[in-house]
């Protein structure tokens, strides 16, 4: 009987089950952590763009809970994380005229990140294009 290897370290698996495929747990893990992004299947373009329309309409969505009918508003980043926020999506990036501080926008919601962890939302009028 051929003796089967651990897909990430290569030496034996051992017993155990028929569909065994790694020696120990940590090389389960490690080779879970590691793999290869280009070796999963691509998604469809369609799929991609709902895929970050989602992402963005959450994103507004969690900045709309915490901000209320507030126009401004300062909070810890961590709480943003907690509730699934992704930051590096967003529909668009200004730099304030006077300041030259850089806010990050989904849609009319947007935020800006300070250097102690905090994060300020801020409200700007909704943009509409006809």
């Amino acid at each position: 009987m051929e003796e089967k290897l651990c897909l990430n370290c290569g030496k034996p698996v051992g017993a155990g089950r028929k569909d065994k495929k790694y020696c120990s747990e940590p090389c389960k893990t490690d080779y879970n952590n590691n793999k290869d992004e280009s070796a999963t299947p691509e998604m469809s373009l369609a799929a991609y763009i709902r895929r970050v329309q989602q992402i963005l309409v959450r994103n507004r969505q969690i900045l709309d809970q915490y901000l209320g009918d507030k126009d401004t508003l300062s909070i810890d980043k961590q709480d943003l994380d907690g509730r699934g926020f992704t930051f590096k999506y967003f529909t668009s990036r200004t730099r304030t005229r006077k300041t030259g501080e850089i806010y990050c926008f989904c849609f009319e919601l947007g935020y800006k990140e300070m250097e102690d962890e905090r994060i300020i939302i801020v409200r700007r009028e909704r943009e509409i294009v006809v």
